[in-house]
């Protein structure tokens, strides 16, 4: 088990209940100069400690013990890599002592920026720059917050969507259960919601459809869906927006605290509850984890199962983290060619850039040169954590000829202990011995100064120019 050191999270509660150090380390059983040392993250967390802490002040512990370090030391390394704070040399160093100091403050100061960022960038939108509004981009991340903040897991909509696999899968006389195909009726789903919505569900010609994949005509009471869309996309686009027409009974209810939330941010959380949703009608929660362990993780084989496509199989596997029943902790992007990330939900530590690309040395990147392979890669990250990466390119979701497909990579990361459990990592080495591969999250918080792929120079330091020299790589930085 990693050493847990929450140390600014103790302090924060023993401040909010207002007791004294002495008074919480005689409630703990423990001295106070030891707890102390656990505030200051001298010493880790015991597993002893924590249960103590559940017990004495009611707290989830498997919050409590949920490390967000690494998460705001690189959002705050993104906020320093801005023109604005170009001229300021704070180190990673500095940055994490204000994060273990102050993890309040930190999040402060990334939310100022945020709002700083919205303004300027919308400002520059106004006046005809090249700028793009902020509010789209907020509401993402503001999603993305609140699916983090539930483990990517909704115990109400696993129930929803059991009580609807249900109603729509048909048994067959003389069949055993077992061996069922697990795969959803796209037919009989399409006469369920004939039967219950009196709504009518067509498959559209492309030329009619154009780019739209999927249409909801309130007025005519019809659903209509692209062709060019493979079966699982059928069904997956049909039950999302299924769940949206059935909103106030599937979605709604798990929304709170809405008054705080923009329009725009609501929309897109209704979006992504269904898209939650559909994902769990067409993979059960306990049928898929116990076929992710049977099978290894094998995620051909769980797709090909359970009628779906790859990155269809990759999205539900983070989603695997009920309390008494989980998988394996992934990280889940999604890239294009250019290396933007388009979809990211961070997990077991791994954190993605916020406002840019990935890191080069990732192979994420070489998907798109070995198209249909599945590539492996054991690294280690810049704070000493090792991690698996399990990348592929997958097939675009547009197949019509006269239009110009988006190519898009898809990778899950989880941490390397996990590689015997992965059918995938059965090729590397995992032992002491074990060689791996030093990758970034992005080159403005990576302080690898030995790096010859670098695109940007690391925040607190600055380029250095030797006529005289000429070294591998872009800049030659000074280590002073």
């Amino acid at each position: 088990m990693d050493k847990i050191l929450a140390g600014h999270k103790l302090r924060r509660l023993r401040q909010t209940i207002d007791l004294s150090q002495s008074a919480m380390a005689e409630t703990l059983g423990i001295s106070p100069s030891y707890l102390n040392l656990l505030e200051h993250n001298q010493r880790p967390l015991t597993a002893a400690i924590l249960l103590k802490i559940g017990s004495s002040f009611n707290i989830n512990i498997m919050e409590f013990a949920e490390d967000d370090t690494h998460s705001l030391v690189n959002n705050l390394s993104e906020i320093f890599t801005d023109p604005v704070m170009f001229e300021e040399r704070v180190t990673r160093r500095d940055l994490q002592d204000m994060v273990t100091a102050s993890p309040t403050a930190s999040r402060a100061i990334i939310r100022l920026f945020q709002a700083y960022r919205s303004v300027r960038d919308e400002l520059e939108n106004n006046a005809g720059t090249q700028g793009t509004p902020q509010v789209l981009s907020n509401s993402v991340e503001h999603v993305r917050h609140i699916l983090e903040k539930n483990n990517n897991h909704f115990a109400a909509l696993e129930e929803q969507a059991l009580n609807l696999r249900h109603h729509i899968q048909t048994p067959i006389t003389g069949i055993n259960t077992k061996s069922m195909p697990q795969d959803v009726d796209f037919n009989a789903l399409i006469a369920y919601i004939q039967s219950t919505q009196n709504i009518t569900v067509r498959v559209m010609p492309a030329d009619v459809m154009g780019a739209n994949l999927r249409r909801y005509d309130h007025h005519r009471q019809d659903i209509l869906i692209s062709e060019v869309l493979r079966r699982p996309q059928r069904i997956f686009h049909l039950l999302v927006q299924y769940s949206l027409i059935e909103q106030n009974q599937i979605i709604n209810p798990l929304i709170t605290d809405t008054e705080h939330l923009t329009e725009q941010t609501l929309s897109l959380m209704r979006i992504t509850m269904a898209g939650y949703f559909a994902a769990a009608v067409m993979m059960p929660y306990s049928q898929f984890l116990h076929a992710a362990k049977s099978l290894r993780y094998d995620i051909d084989l769980l797709s090909r199962r359970f009628g779906v496509t790859f990155e269809q199989a990759c999205h539900r596997l983070t989603t695997l983290n009920a309390p008494d029943a989980k998988g394996i902790p992934f990280a889940f992007v999604r890239i294009d060619d250019a290396g933007n990330i388009s979809k990211r939900i961070s997990a077991a530590g791994i954190n993605f850039a916020l406002h840019s690309g990935a890191c080069p040395k990732w192979s994420v990147h070489r998907s798109f040169r070995n198209p249909e392979k599945t590539l492996v890669q054991a690294a280690e990250l810049p704070n000493g954590q090792q991690v698996l990466s399990i990348a592929r390119a997958v097939p675009p979701l547009l197949t019509i000829s006269s239009q110009s497909a988006p190519e898009f990579a898809i990778a899950l990361g989880c941490e390397l202990h996990h590689a015997s459990d992965i059918v995938y990592a059965d090729h590397l080495d995992t032992g002491k011995n074990k060689m791996l591969d030093a990758v970034g999250v992005n080159c403005s918080v990576c302080e690898r100064l030995d790096c010859t792929q670098r695109s940007h120079p690391p925040i607190g330091y600055e380029l250095r120019f030797d006529s005289h020299m000429r070294r591998v790589g872009l800049y030659d930085l000074d280590k002073n």
